[in-house]
């Protein structure tokens, strides 16, 4: 990203940090991942435990290889473990859950597309506090722009990466498929931060998952 375009980026995410804040999330700007994960590192209690959602963001930032190394944390792998099923439930008791979102609105809202339905399911309900990583990539005006983004974005890039079968596969976009390997079967929109605060949206200067 060039100096023009994150000096765009930028303005567009404190537009967007503010509109967050009006509805009750908490919200903060970073330049690069590295100074998210510094952040991270002070934000979260030693003892606490952790859990995460499946992440191309997390990963890209160095967060699930930090969590990975710690010794300070409980931490609920999804990545290691021979019970999915049981570090899925395990998460939703967590003090604190770690995901990216598919979509950040810059009116303040939330868009999200699950599977299983795990990672909506801890952003709306269970953990203590939950912590969106997202790259200024993800912004959007609006619910319209977030859907097209999952559709010819983010839902084809997911499908490739896990050798689904399914349309976008091969046409790049969406085809709202009925496929039983389909990923996309819950569609969320968060609209507030339920307590204020419990939602905690990391926007970060860079270009990060999909």
């Amino acid at each position: 990203m060039n100096e023009n375009m994150r000096a765009a980026s930028k303005a567009l995410a404190q537009v967007t940090l503010k509109h967050l804040r009006d509805n009750g999330f908490a919200a903060d700007y970073f330049e690069t991942a590295k100074d998210a994960l510094a952040f991270l590192k002070e934000l979260i209690p030693a003892g606490s435990s952790v859990g995460f959602g499946g992440s191309e963001t997390l990963k890209e930032t160095g967060i699930l290889d930090w969590l990975g190394e710690s010794t300070q944390y409980t931490v609920y792998d999804r990545y290691h473990t021979d019970d999915v099923k049981k570090v899925f439930h395990q998460c939703l008791d967590a003090d604190y859950y770690l995901m990216s979102s598919n979509a950040v609105m810059v009116d303040g809202h939330l868009y999200n597309v699950d599977n299983t339905g795990n990672r909506v399911a801890a952003l709306a309900y269970g953990p203590e506090h939950v912590i969106i990583v997202a790259g200024t990539n993800k912004l959007v005006r609006n619910i319209e722009e977030a859907v097209i983004r999952n559709e010819d974005i983010a839902a084809p890039a997911n499908n490739i990466r896990l050798n689904r079968p399914n349309p976008c596969t091969m046409t790049g976009s969406c085809a709202h498929c009925s496929s039983p390997t389909t990923l996309c079967n819950q569609l969320v929109m968060t609209r507030r931060s339920n307590p204020a605060g419990r939602i905690h949206v990391l926007l970060i200067n860079e270009v990060l998952g999909y």
